[in-house]
């Protein structure tokens, strides 16, 4: 018995001693193992944790990129600024700090003192885009617990050039609207941060580590704009605001050879450098880009397709004689020409000329549903031009099964149908030129050591015969001029065509609501650029396009030769300057009028029943050449 209890022991000893090196094996693998799991699989992740704890960081936004005109001249660039922060627990007079702040930056001393006593939190941001000589003073003052975070501020040099081109940026310079929107993320660059050590407290350590990681700039744009040119467009275009009282007006020149579009424009517009943000209705209003995002019906200008449709097709042919006795009837309802007492025998090319709406009515009636949409589908007629512009509409256009024949009458002479005014611009670049470039705002977009993108035009062609392309060119151009000599602008072979719409507003017209409208192009003989005006209900008397938007037009291309420096196509016209004052008839009977008018070797129009005049096309003093068209309006 001894033995066996001797033996017992001794194995009841080694079983213990074995279970304890078993135990401190087991315990010393399993620290092993964390050991190696922390600094194998998380040990960069617990870096950036630690580093967290012990660094205080302060982002230094990258530079935004330049935007420039198609000639390098600066449209949006940006400058230095600081945002002012504050660390609580460096703070050692909260009072005196809340009201050097508050003085300084125009802030609330109660927000303020709550935001420099706050020392939950590390750091506390009191204002964005503090000019530098501000923020440095507050440096100087010498007072603890302020720290600078380097920033950059947007800057217009132009002011409210280009408002809804360009866009503008939210106060932490992310792109809103315009270009700064739809080409942001090249814009942008990418922020850098600038870090200190601190201690446990959160205070900074003296003669401590300081770590920067730089900012990388973001990539400039070349645009298509042609800054010259777009304060010429803008200078009339406001002028014309004023002058005929109108909501808005908007404008467009685009070279149709490749898409480029050189201005657009639409008032009224706001200083980008001081963006109106306390009225978020009006600015949402101001800023949208009415020239491809709101669409309207078209009226007269929209004639052009109907006609090219009907000329490619061999329906109808210049020497063709139409009769318009002020109305016509299709389905038995009554289409009204916008001169009620008709026109009279005419050929095709008066009947454009004078825009006479029984004229269409026929043309789009012989074309059919079927063929004129097709058309319209070739030209582009519901859908979107792909501009480099954020929200573009594409228009409005009746289901084709839906489509009546006093619908396609109406569609024929432009209504019940709605365009942008992009898209209408476009449009007419592609029937006169025969090819159709994408319009675009951007050229290249680039860094200082490397090209990002370069724009590439590709164009579609038209299935237009030449002949029908020639055709509507000497329409347009027989349009705007007399005589077949180029009077528009004096020796210079521009063509165009006006437009006037009623408005329609919750599904009925709306009474003396108007689109005045002109656009034209140059040279007819091979249409390079298409200038588009368009009026937004004026109410300062006059609303047809012919005396609304027509001059605004024949100003911006006479700037534009200048500017240009495009030579006359003929001098010899250059001396034939109009030479006629338009008197004032309003109040005269119309046959005192009329023989006023014609003694002075004008022709007139007469647009109503009554005995008096009670408006006139042009106004009072334009300056008119011998055998010039003006309009009477009576009093019924």
């Amino acid at each position: 018995m001894s033995k066996l209890k001797r033996f017992y022991n001794l194995f009841s000893f080694q079983k213990r001693v074995f279970i304890v090196i078993l135990a401190f094996i087991l315990v010393f693998s399993v620290i092993f193992l964390r050991l190696g799991y922390l600094q194998l699989v998380t040990g960069k992740e617990l870096q950036v944790l630690a580093c967290s704890q012990w660094l205080r960081d302060l982002p230094l936004s990258a530079k935004r990129g330049d935007i420039v005109d198609r000639n390098g001249v600066l449209l949006a660039t940006t400058e230095t600024t600081y945002d002012i922060y504050v660390r609580a627990r460096s703070v050692e007079d909260p009072s005196a700090l809340a009201n050097l702040l508050s003085d300084s930056l125009g802030l609330d001393f109660d927000k303020t003192y709550t935001k420099v006593t706050n020392k939950g939190v590390s750091e506390t941001l009191i204002k964005l885009q503090v000019a530098e000589d501000v923020a440095l003073n507050l440096v100087d003052s010498g007072l603890k617990g302020i720290y600078l975070s380097q920033n950059v501020g947007r800057v217009y040099p132009y002011s409210s050039l280009l408002t809804q081109v360009l866009g503008f940026c939210s106060i932490d310079n992310v792109g809103q609207t315009g270009l700064e929107s739809y080409y942001n993320k090249y814009l942008k660059g990418v922020d850098g941060k600038s870090l200190v050590q601190t201690n446990a407290q959160g205070l900074e350590m003296d003669n401590s580590l300081a770590y920067y990681i730089p900012s990388i700039a973001g990539a400039n744009l070349t645009t298509t704009i042609d800054v010259s040119l777009q304060i010429t467009l803008e200078k009339y275009l406001q002028q014309a605001l004023i002058e005929h009282k109108a909501k808005g007006v908007t404008g467009i020149i685009l070279d149709v050879s490749n898409g480029d579009i050189l201005a657009m424009s639409n008032l009224p517009d706001f200083d980008l450098n001081n963006v109106p943000r306390d009225d978020l209705a009006e600015l949402f209003s101001t800023s949208k880009n009415k020239a491809v995002v709101d669409v309207y019906e078209p009226g007269s200008t929209f004639k052009i397709i109907t006609m090219a449709a009907a000329l490619n097709e061999g329906l109808t042919n210049v020497d063709e004689h139409f009769y318009c006795g002020g109305s016509c009837t299709v389905d038995g309802e009554r289409i009204k020409c916008w001169r009620t007492i008709g026109h009279g025998s005419q050929t095709l090319v008066e009947g454009f000329k004078n825009s006479c709406n029984c004229v269409f009515v026929q043309l789009a009636l012989r074309l059919g549903v079927d063929k004129l949409y097709e058309y319209m589908t070739l030209f582009g007629v519901g859908q979107k031009t792909g501009v480099d512009i954020a929200s573009e509409s594409s228009g409005i256009v009746m289901s084709k099964n839906q489509v009546k024949n006093v619908d396609l009458a109406r569609i024929g002479f432009g209504q019940s149908v709605a365009v942008t005014s992009l898209q209408l611009t476009n449009i007419f670049g592609f029937i006169t030129s025969g090819k159709s470039y994408t319009p675009h705002l951007i050229n290249s977009i680039y860094t200082n050591s490397n090209n990002l993108y370069t724009y590439t035009t590709t164009s579609k062609s038209t299935t237009l015969k030449s002949e029908t392309v020639k055709t509507i060119n000497m329409m347009l151009k027989n349009n705007i001029n007399t005589d077949e000599l180029l009077t528009f602008v004096a020796g210079y072979d521009v063509g165009g065509k006006t437009g006037t719409a009623q408005k329609f507003e919750n599904g009925s017209l709306a009474v003396g609501k108007y689109v005045s409208s002109f656009i034209g192009v140059y040279p007819t003989s091979s249409p390079k650029y298409v200038v588009f005006i368009s009026v937004d209900e004026p109410s300062n008397g006059a609303y047809y396009g012919g005396v609304v938007a027509k001059p605004i037009g024949q100003k911006v291309f006479e700037e534009m030769f200048q500017i240009k420096n495009i030579s006359p196509d003929d001098p010899t016209q250059v001396t034939n300057q109009p030479t006629i004052a338009m008197p004032n008839v309003v109040g005269k009977t119309v046959a005192t009028a009329c023989a006023n008018l014609k003694a002075l070797g004008l022709n007139v129009n007469v647009d109503g029943l009554g005995g008096y005049i009670i408006s006139q096309l042009p106004l009072e003093g334009t300056m008119l050449y011998e055998g010039e068209e003006v309009q009477l309006i009576t009093s019924n």
